[in-house]
């Protein structure tokens, strides 16, 4: 491997397993994977069986490698998540709308999140729906002036104890949590479709990290270089 870029590492968390998965950036093709089967569905269990598992994987994949693995993408799947609906509006004044303004708002909205539970971790943070002037729109309409702006955003959020106990067992092996994702959430997203629904968790968070769902705003910096709408706000919520 080149660098650290030219790969992703997935780990999945279940009732029923635990995987890991790396595979090349630019091909997708697998670099490696393994699955451990679980016979206890409690949490607790899970978390236990995790350190069994890091333990008999991560040296064997970074030796395989040859480079140490810094991040990895959590997939969450043994707890339901914790989500919250959120309504925001603001005065536009007859104006276009710009970046600036939306990512303002945006990051009013994550701020009140963040203030008023600060027992959660956001895992995704999706527009659900736009009222421009009283019209209901399911996309950000374009070159569209207005005086009013109101946005309904799902947020889907995990306990953070979760989280820091997660993130407090993948850094015994020095690794960071780049983005934890909800496979509920995510499983749900490609529920309808009948092509989509046929990947496997890995692909279906990979389409999604990629930007296929255009209302969902990104949490974590994006490293292509043609940027979706959303994916200039991650300056906003650095």
């Amino acid at each position: 491997m080149n660098n650290e870029n030219s790969f992703e590492t997935f780990l999945y968390i279940g009732k029923k397993k635990i995987s890991i998965l790396i595979w090349k950036n630019d091909t997708k093709d697998k670099l490696y994977e393994n699955e451990f089967i679980l016979k206890n569905e409690s949490i607790n269990s899970e978390l236990c069986q995790l350190e069994k598992f890091l333990s008999s994987n991560i040296l064997q994949i970074e030796k395989y490698l040859k480079r140490f693995i810094k991040k990895i993408i959590l997939i969450i799947d043994h707890e339901e998540p914790f989500k919250i609906k959120l309504s925001l509006k603001k005065k536009n004044y007859g104006n276009f709308l710009n970046d600036k303004s939306l990512g303002l708002l945006l990051k009013d909205a994550r701020s009140q999140i963040k203030e008023n539970y600060d027992d959660k971790v956001i895992a995704h943070m999706i527009i659900d729906k736009y009222l421009v002037d009283e019209n209901s729109f399911t996309s950000l309409p374009d070159n569209v002036k207005f005086d009013n702006l109101s946005l309904e955003i799902n947020f889907v959020c995990y306990s953070k104890d979760l989280f820091n106990e997660l993130k407090e067992k993948l850094g015994n092996y020095h690794i960071e949590i780049k983005q934890i994702l909800s496979a509920r959430y995510i499983k749900d997203y490609f529920r309808n479709d009948e092509k989509d629904k046929k990947m496997d968790i890995f692909s279906m968070c990979q389409k999604i990290i990629d930007g296929h769902n255009n209302n969902e705003i990104f949490l974590v910096q994006k490293t292509r270089k043609n940027q979706g709408f959303f994916e200039k706000f991650f300056n906003f919520f650095s």
